[in-house]
C-alpha cells in the first residue's frame, strides 16, 4: 500500500498563501523573470517575491513622498 505525498511547501512560514497578489508584466520583463527563475532552480513566484522585497527595501530608502489624497466630495 502506498501513501499519498504531502506536498511539501516552500513559502516561509507566515506567507499569506490565501491572498495572493497578481501583476501584469511586459512579455520581455516575463522572459527575464523566467531566465534568472530557471538559473537559480526557483518558481517564478518565488523569485517574484525576492525581488520585490528587495525592490522594498530601496523603495523605503528613497526620501518621503507626498501623495495626494482624493476626496470624494463634490
Amino acid at each position: 500500500m502506498s501513501r499519498a505525498k504531502t506536498p511539501v511547501s516552500r513559502a516561509p512560514r507566515g506567507v499569506l498563501k490565501d491572498k495572493p497578489i497578481s501583476m501584469r508584466l511586459l512579455s520581455k520583463e516575463r522572459e527575464q523573470l523566467e531566465q534568472l527563475a530557471l538559473v537559480e532552480n526557483r518558481s517564478l513566484s518565488s523569485l517574484a517575491r525576492l525581488i520585490l522585497l528587495e525592490g522594498l527595501s530601496a523603495y523605503e530608502c528613497k526620501p518621503a513622498r507626498t501623495i495626494p489624497l482624493r476626496s470624494n466630495a463634490r
